[in-house]
């Protein structure tokens, strides 16, 4: 395989030299590049300081540094299209450091005294990245989903006090950027709107830099590495998420160690299919590409959600010398699902997977097929990015580890009570919550009311641990092993069911490409375990088949399905992840329709809805009454849904309404 004989090569050469590549040992004022393939390999990296193994302080310093070494190299390279056909964008290291240049003045001015703060609403182009790095030398950036609700961004640009908003138009298809006018008029430090190709020249994002020099700064960059330059919206999709605080030490020194784990050297060409307001998408795909000077591949505007680019990809890979791609398991199952394509003459020698684990029956199918292994990783946005990676050392990965911890970081299982103090540290390989000690942790959150949330109290040694909320063990030969997200696991009468062990049955079925467990209301029990399944293209699946293979081979028999419900497409959240919460949400949508129809009958209809607008979904429940008492059946149904953990309003439409907690 091309990635053994890689590695097998590198290990060859290096002889003496550690994980130092040629020529690339540390020295100031440039990047220090290193293979991490070995224990002995970190722990010489870890007797460097962390700054010395950068070229500058600030993200526009490394990324100058990068630009100043081939100016005319492709730095971002935009695919128009997944047809090959189809001329891409090219943005050359030069151009794009003009552009920057050119985007801090702009944002400095438009400012004035404040300190600048970009809002970032904008689909997978180059200018996203250039006005983010911009912002960031100039004060802070704000990446925003444009799929989140209007009353989420605005909640968003109003933490962060934002005063210049990017964005773009229906030109890339629908998002929030379609309410441009109403989020405005709620947000009062805003200075300026930027549109991304905008049909009106005073507003055209491009054109306005031409207005400001692109050789020097009109202000005085500051070059602090600690100072905060990125405000990342984290934490879900209904209610206000928390904003990230990150600096420019933790975002450099994070892309540097994810780098010498994936590939340190230039003329590396990263898949890029993740969205830049997401942190992986952000720091470990794009801000590592630059920060070792090589070529960001863009994968279209809608990375993997387009369809094309699923169909297309190994012939994409091998038109481009594709070196690298992080996706999620998702994404991998489906590039699997492809009938009738070759791998063969491909260049990746890394294929990571993040956000969710990798089930073991897909990380040994898409190795048979294509001959490449699967890498799991894992991080957060509140560690700048990733902070335990299966190493690519050519073997195959430790199946269901999410790898061994990086450079200056370390990770431990702890017990902790409600309030987030700790109790005890867990032994090797006892489950616990996992917890993170290192430069790369955030400083904590913009609105430092929920910093308690996640700063562990009380924790050993003085030092900050954060706690990730990931359920899991730390082994001890130092391998990390996820069970899943507390809020994951389904509770069935006080007893804990991991999901996994639903979901690794059901992708063995070959039949199925997709699997999701999670827990489904119920009165008596809590929650009780259901699955959703998406079927291969082609492919017809039961549920009743796929209950006895549950039946059949779910390890605990309290962990066994109740209910399996075929759909037709899986939810993602815009990083492709399946959308458990969506999941869930259904799941209550399900039992409130089931339960209202078993005691309205047939004295009325019923309209089952979903309120997103607090911090937690509550069920809409409307009965259309026809006949029967308002009072009497309002009554029944309050006294019914109270027996569930979740809010229900009823509103019995006769004139009568009630609101249950």
């Amino acid at each position: 395989m091309l990635q053994d004989k890689v590695m097998a090569d590198g290990d060859a050469a290096a002889g003496e030299r550690g994980p130092w590549l040629p020529g690339g040992e540390p020295q100031a004022g440039r990047i220090a590049r290193a293979w991490l393939r070995s224990d002995a390999d970190k722990r010489a990296i870890e007797e460097v300081q962390p700054e010395d193994l950068l070229p500058g302080r600030t993200t526009y310093e490394c990324i100058s540094a990068a630009a100043a070494l081939e100016p005319a190299k492709p730095a971002l390279i935009q695919l128009l299209s997944a047809d090959l056909a189809v001329p891409p964008r090219i943005i050359t290291y030069a151009e794009m450091m003009q552009r920057i240049v050119q985007a801090a003045n702009l944002f400095s001015a438009v400012s004035g005294s404040e300190r600048p703060s970009v809002a970032l609403i904008l689909p997978m182009v180059p200018e996203a990245l250039i006005a983010t790095w911009a912002a960031q030398t100039a004060g802070i950036a704000c990446p925003i989903n444009p799929y989140l609700e209007e009353r989420v961004v605005v909640s968003i640009m109003n933490a962060a006090r934002a005063t210049v908003l990017v964005t773009s138009t229906a030109k890339f298809g629908s998002g929030v950027w379609d309410k441009l006018e109403a989020i405005c008029a709620q947000v009062p430090t805003l200075r300026r709107v930027l549109i991304v190709e905008s049909d009106d020249q005073a507003s055209d994002f491009m054109r306005a830099l031409e207005s400001y020099p692109a050789d020097r700064f009109v202000f005085e960059p500051t070059d602090d590495p600690h100072a905060e330059v990125m405000y990342l919206p984290t934490g879900g999709t209904t209610g206000a998420p928390k904003l990230v605080r990150m600096t420019h030490r933790g975002q450099l020194l994070n892309s540097w160690m994810v780098g010498s784990v994936i590939g340190p050297e230039r003329d590396g060409v990263v898949g890029h299919a993740m969205p830049n307001f997401h942190v992986g998408g952000l720091n470990v795909i794009a801000l590592r590409t630059m920060l070792y000077g090589q070529t960001l591949l863009t994968l279209t505007t809608d990375g993997f959600r387009n369809q094309g680019v699923i169909r297309n990809f190994w012939d994409i890979a091998r038109h481009y010398r594709m070196t690298s791609v992080l996706a999620t398991p998702t994404t991998a199952a489906a590039l699997l699902a492809v009938p009738e394509v070759s791998s063969e003459g491909h260049s990746i020698v890394t294929f990571n997977c993040g956000a969710s684990t990798v089930p073991l029956e897909l990380m040994r199918a898409f190795h048979k097929r294509f001959g490449i292994w699967l890498r799991e990783i894992w991080g957060m946005s509140e560690i700048h990015g990733v902070v335990t990676m299966n190493r690519n050392d050519g073997q195959q990965p430790l199946v269901g580890s999410v790898g061994s911890c990086l450079p200056f970081h370390t990770v431990k299982a702890f017990e902790v009570d409600a309030s987030n103090t700790f109790l005890r540290e867990c032994a090797p390989g006892e489950r616990g919550v996992l917890c993170v000690t290192g430069p790369g942790v955030t400083p904590g959150y913009v609105d430092a009311s929920v910093d308690g949330e996640f700063f562990v109290k009380g924790a050993p040694g003085g030092t900050r641990w954060a706690n990730t909320g990931d359920l899991g063990a730390f082994d001890a030969q130092g391998f990390a092993w996820i069970f899943g997200r507390a809020k994951e696991l389904i509770i069935r009468g006080g007893h804990n069911i991991d999901p996994r062990l639903i979901e690794e049955v059901l992708v063995c079925h070959p039949g199925v490409q997709t699997a999701a467990a999670v827990g489904r209301p119920d009165a008596a029990k809590g929650e009780m375990p259901i699955a959703y399944v998406q079927a291969r293209a082609g492919c017809s699946v039961s549920a009743d088949e796929l209950l006895q293979l549950c039946r059949e081979r779910v390890q605990e028999r309290a962990a066994v399905p109740v209910e399996i419900i075929v759909i037709d497409q899986m939810p993602l959240t815009a990083v492709g992840k399946i959308s458990k919460p969506a999941l869930r949400v259904d799941a209550m949508v399900r039992v409130s329709r089931n339960t209202a129809a078993a005691i309205v009958g047939e004295s009325g209809s019923i309209d089952v809805g979903v309120d997103e607008s607090g911090r937690r979904p509550r069920v809409v429940l409307t009965v259309m009454l026809r006949s029967g008492d308002p009072a009497v059946l309002s009554e029944r149904l309050r006294h019914a849904f109270q027996q569930f953990e979740f809010e229900v309003l009823v509103d019995v439409v006769n004139g009568t309404s009630a609101s249950i907690a």
